[in-house]
């Protein structure tokens, strides 16, 4: 089989920019791990913000990127969905961040850690998968299954940790407001790690296509 990259040249421009999007969403979540472990830092949203507009510019760069190449080395859709799914990421993390803002006063003393480590094992294997458009071929595809495996995994545990958190909350023993607060951070929570899923998904899709 003859390597796209030998037709097509070696630009690795798309390539580049899609790496650079997913370090963006595992950058969030650092951030994101921050804001949970020293909750005094909730005060300050500007770094999510511009987190996500670090990733906005790159999808542009992306956009722009397509209109202006006459030939790409992965198909043209396949860069968009995977352009679109990879900021979602960061976009979803803002918004718990702004949401845990304004809720702080109804959050102490909740422990999120164990959603952390989740998303944060989630963002790396997403990044591993990114990285690994630049070398596409046969012995690819057991490697994308097995990351994408793992991602999978992760978003079961986290559907398993969701609906425990939620038993809790409607077992009565919490103020109303409580428990609205603290429903609606979970579930951004477990949008972050869907994120995650949807982007592996696209990636291991690619990887099948092109292998």
């Amino acid at each position: 089989m003859i390597s796209l990259q030998k037709i097509l040249g070696k630009d690795d421009t798309f390539f580049t920019l899609l790496e650079a999007s997913a370090e963006v969403g595992r950058t969030s979540i650092q951030a994101l791990n921050r804001l949970l472990s020293d909750p005094g830092e909730a005060a300050s949203l500007e770094g999510f913000r511009k987190t996500k507009e670090a990733d906005k510019k790159i999808t542009d760069q992306i956009n722009e990127a397509l209109v202006a190449s006459f030939v790409t080395q992965l198909e043209r859709e396949d860069i968009e969905v995977l352009s679109a799914a990879l900021y979602k990421i960061p976009k979803t993390v803002e918004k718990f961040a702004e949401h845990y803002h304004m809720s702080a006063s109804h959050t102490r003393g909740t422990d999120f850690s164990t959603y952390i480590q989740l998303l944060d094992t989630a963002t790396n294997q997403v990044v591993s998968l990114v990285k690994m458009l630049r070398t596409l071929g046969a012995g690819r595809i057991v490697q994308a299954k097995e990351l994408n495996n793992v991602l999978q995994q992760i978003e079961g545990d986290a559907d398993t940790l969701h609906l425990s958190r939620l038993r809790d909350l409607y077992s009565g023993r919490h103020e109303v407001t409580t428990v609205l607060v603290l429903r609606d951070l979970y579930d951004l929570l477990e949008k972050i790690v869907d994120r995650c899923r949807d982007a592996g998904n696209v990636v291991t899709h690619i990887v099948l296509k092109n292998s």
